[in-house]
């Protein structure tokens, strides 16, 4: 059987273009196709060889802008490029440690009881009602005990 390939390999070239192929990878994508249909024949018998080479040529047009999406280069330097460090500076991070030390002394300054209905209100989210209950006060106590608590917690932390 005789291939019209010049014609053949004009039509795929023109596909390709269709499809938005640069003119400098047609032919690798072309000769990737003959490649495929050569290696497919040695198990199974083609019928139509031209539309089986232009689906293939198509088919690996796709995937090569698949990947090229994926893998996102550019012509420009590194230098070229604002890169943002969003991760807080050193300095930051220092004051952010002395704010949390500042914190910590301040609540083991408050009474055993008050500390443990801060914790209780703040990290473990239980109301107020249920940590007068825990404690076998009066909900209007625990209020109490709570807002000097955090009275005191806001101004020992005053000026940090």
């Amino acid at each position: 059987m005789s291939l019209p390939f010049p014609h053949l390999v004009k039509q795929m070239r023109h596909v390709l273009q269709r499809r938005g192929v640069a003119p400098q990878d047609c032919d690798d994508i072309i000769q990737d196709a003959f490649h495929r249909l050569e290696v497919y024949r040695r198990e199974h018998s083609v019928d139509h060889v031209a539309g089986f080479l232009i689906r293939t040529a198509v088919n690996l047009s796709i995937d090569a802008s698949r990947r090229a999406r994926r893998v996102s280069f550019t012509d420009e330097p590194v230098e070229a490029h604002v890169i943002v460090d969003e991760t807080p500076r050193p300095d930051e991070v220092y004051a952010a440690r002395k704010r949390l030390d500042r914190l910590n002394e301040g609540f083991a300054a408050l009474d055993p009881t008050t500390r443990q209905m801060i914790r209780a209100q703040r990290m473990d989210g239980l109301s107020v009602a249920a940590i007068a209950a825990q404690h076998g006060v009066s909900v209007s106590a625990t209020e109490k005990r709570l807002a000097k608590g955090l009275v005191f917690l806001v101004n020992w932390m005053e000026g940090w």
